[in-house]
């Protein structure tokens, strides 16, 4: 496989490997190499930038350790699957923040968005009386033009009246809060539960209804421990996982 658009200066004070590393991860970045395709070889590259094993074999262990990229015994290596969400499910940021960490394409389509009435359970989780409504809010998301995540947020209306004029297609919802209404989220309790994909899962996302969906449930607080939001995130459970790091305080 050639990559006529990479270049190597030899003359530069930056190592070989790390120029191949970042040239090859911009590539899967952008797609030039895509998720499941397989990489050049170490020959190839050799061949085409004239440079030595060692150098590409570095620039490949590097990518391996940023999961970019895995090696299968017999048959190449490939690029990973980019796991999005095992590097975020322990912070507290948006959609648009955790996109700009991988300099990924990425846009949101509002599918629908109306005003819930009481519903015990819910109102429950928002601490809201049986007299308010919240509004809801569902839209898809899609990273480099492929389905990413569906999510449903509810917002309690008393603490952010007329929240529904605002179009969160375009609009961050927690930078609106911020800036609007000076709701800062501060924390949030999240529930991870495996699921089945339904009717409408199946159809924004090409997969088959029953098919794995990993779901999370969060609610956010504010500043002053109020819940500020209420959301349900659900990801396509076969190319989806979570990691997590666990620290055993006792030592």
């Amino acid at each position: 496989m050639k990559l006529g658009d990479i270049k190597l200066d030899k003359s530069s004070a930056i190592p070989l490997y790390e120029q191949l590393r970042q040239a090859l991860q911009d590539a899967i970045t952008t797609g030039q190499l895509p998720a499941g395709s397989k990489m050049p070889t170490e020959e190839e590259l050799c061949a085409q930038f004239n440079i030595s094993r060692p150098v590409v074999r570095q620039a490949y262990n590097k990518l391996i350790e940023d999961d970019c990229v895995e090696r299968m015994r017999g048959r190449g290596t490939f690029v990973r699957t980019v796991d999005l969400r095992s590097r975020f499910i322990n912070k507290q940021l948006s959609f648009a923040e955790e996109m700009s960490f991988y300099n990924l394409p990425h846009r949101t389509v509002l599918l629908r968005q109306e005003w819930v009435t009481y519903q015990p359970e819910l109102f429950s989780k928002l601490h809201l009386e049986r007299n308010q409504r919240c509004l809801h809010i569902v839209r898809i998301r899609y990273v480099s033009e492929k389905p990413y995540v569906l999510v449903e947020n509810y917002i309690p209306e008393p603490l952010c009246p007329g929240i529904e004029k605002y179009d969160f297609a375009a609009s961050s919802l927690y930078k609106t809060l911020s800036d609007v209404y000076s709701e800062r989220v501060v924390s949030s309790r999240r529930t991870i539960k495996a699921l089945t994909a339904n009717a409408e899962f199946s159809e924004l996302f090409g997969v088959r209804r029953g098919s794995p969906v990993l779901s999370i449930e969060n609610v956010s607080f504010d500043q002053l421990s109020r819940p500020i939001d209420y959301s349900r995130e659900y990801l396509d459970g076969v190319v989806q996982k979570f990691e997590f790091d666990v620290v055993n305080k006792n030592l």
